[in-house]
């Protein structure tokens, strides 16, 4: 995924800067975009609406002001043509239903937010790693159908 930039939706000023510090102590050398809320991350996440590509992998708080991180998922769910982007929860809830609801909903996994900041980095330093490097992405020319 040469150079596809991370999204990040987080509503939460204090929540977006720990995230950008532990992305900076792994040296996350890509550019990360912040949506504070549902409808400007659709506005990176739909290509009609953006001009230099998509997003190679999307971390969506649950709890947002406006349209909640699980009603963005049923959104992007119920789309005709949802953008290929891998949607990974970013929350301080571990409640089962939650975990539950957000795949159902078509997440790629599920970030339970460490209290400990030592950990918060390793984890998303395996997060990264694993869809940044690791797994193939389609191309990011993706176009919708007509």
């Amino acid at each position: 995924m040469a150079n596809r930039p991370l999204l990040v939706v987080e509503d939460s000023d204090e929540d977006f800067e720990i995230t950008c510090w532990a992305l900076n102590k792994i040296d996350f050398n890509r550019t990360i975009i912040r949506a504070k809320d549902a409808d400007e991350a659709l506005l990176y996440l739909f290509p009609a609406q953006k001009k230099d590509g998509l997003p190679g992998l999307m971390l969506l708080d649950l709890n947002l002001s406006g349209m909640s991180g699980k009603q963005l998922l049923q959104r992007l769910r119920c789309s005709e043509s949802p953008p290929p982007v891998p949607v990974v929860i970013l929350s301080t809830s571990d409640n089962p239903g939650d975990v539950n609801d957000c795949y159902s909903l078509g997440a790629a996994g599920y970030l339970v937010k460490p209290l400990s900041l030592e950990l918060y980095v390793e984890k998303l330093r395996d997060l990264t790693h694993y869809w940044f490097n690791v797994v193939t992405m389609p191309v990011q020319n993706y176009r919708v159908p007509s």
